[in-house]
């Protein structure tokens, strides 16, 4: 009876060598998989951190681009931008003022 059983306990561990192979293989493959995952991860952060940095300084360049926008406008608007034009232009000068121009060559 000695014989049999240590057969049967033979076999079984035969199957459980063959079923830890098994499980063995599965882990490493599932390991192996979060890995690339996690690479992959990775290397789109670091895409998006980039797209990030570039997106803010065109923000910042945007934003400095409006401000010379609005300054202009506000130009536009003032007495001194129509003063300017009409001196340009125009030949306009106030009654006071005395011009002085180069001889020419």
């Amino acid at each position: 009876m000695a014989v049999r059983s240590q057969g049967r306990q033979r076999r079984k561990a035969s199957r459980h060598r063959g079923s830890m192979k098994i499980i063995t293989v599965i882990l490493l493959i599932v390991c192996g998989s979060i890995g690339i995952c996690t690479w992959q991860i990775n290397q789109k952060t670091e895409q998006y951190a980039l797209m990030e940095e570039s997106l803010k300084q065109q923000i910042a360049e945007e934003e400095e681009n409006q401000k010379a926008i609005e300054e202009q406008a506000e130009y536009l608007k003032s007495n001194d931008y129509i003063e300017d034009l009409a001196r340009e232009k125009l030949g306009l000068i106030y009654d006071n003022e005395i011009i002085f121009r180069k001889q020419g060559r």
